[in-house]
């Protein structure tokens, strides 16, 4: 049983890593834009069902800081085409799926979607988003889920936008965490102790616990926004 979940979130990670290798930055951007990218790798500790029944809706962005009845879809949920639009920090944004996957455990989902262009007032910036891809796996023998948040976009400050997006990325995933119940994540022999017991590695030998991880804490309101990742809805870093 032991090597068959091993199996599975190796191919989940796999399949998380290609999708990351496959994001490169845009060759042009429209004058007076600049090309970039960026990539967040965070864990919870909870498990991919658990994460799903936070972030397996489309036009559910309450974990990014849009209350509930603030979102429209032009079609179906959580199906490619579909466009969703809502008004955020002064700014129209419209995000249109291209690749949608919510497989059941251990996954990986992966949505992608794309962001029309838009402007940031109270950043003073504009963008535009090609490529907004988020993938979760599901790691540490299932009691983890890993995000990853891979952005293609053009700019008029390439490198804000990148740091922006990194921030507020992390910080969505640390929101579907505290809305699961708020633990952090250090590794994932310390998550095995903690649900219980050690966990072993392929050739059956315990991992040792590692020390504690740093814990997060950035995010919105690090950057001084009043709303949990509002950059992040407008640009569409979103489930």
């Amino acid at each position: 049983m032991y090597f068959a979940t091993a199996t599975a979130t190796l191919l989940a990670l796999t399949h998380t890593i290609c999708n990351a290798q496959d994001v490169t930055v845009p060759a042009t951007c429209i004058d007076g834009y600049q090309p970039g990218t960026d990539t967040a790798l965070v864990t919870i500790p909870y498990t991919y069902d658990q994460t799903m029944s936070i972030i397996g809706s489309y036009k559910n962005l309450t974990w990014s800081g849009n209350p509930d009845n603030t979102v429209t879809l032009n079609g179906t949920d959580n199906t490619v085409g579909t466009a969703r639009t809502y008004d955020l920090a002064g700014a129209h944004v419209i995000e249109t799926i291209l690749e949608y996957s919510k497989p059941p455990a251990p996954g990986p989902y992966v949505e992608v979607h794309n962001t029309a262009n838009l402007s940031v007032p109270a950043y003073n910036v504009s963008l535009y988003i090609q490529y907004d891809g988020t993938v979760v796996s599901s790691v540490c023998n299932g009691m983890a889920s890993m995000f990853n948040f891979t952005a293609r976009f053009c700019g008029t400050n390439a490198t804000l936008v990148a740091g922006l997006l990194h921030e507020l990325h992390s910080n969505d995933a640390l929101t579907v965490g505290k809305f699961l119940g708020g633990q952090n994540f250090t590794d994932c022999a310390a998550l095995a102790m903690m649900n219980g017991g050690p966990m072993m590695n392929a050739t059956g030998t315990m991992i040792a616990p590692m020390p504690p991880a740093a814990t997060y804490t950035g995010g919105a309101a690090k950057l001084g926004w009043s709303v949990a990742g509002v950059l992040v809805g407008v640009v569409g870093i979103l489930g």
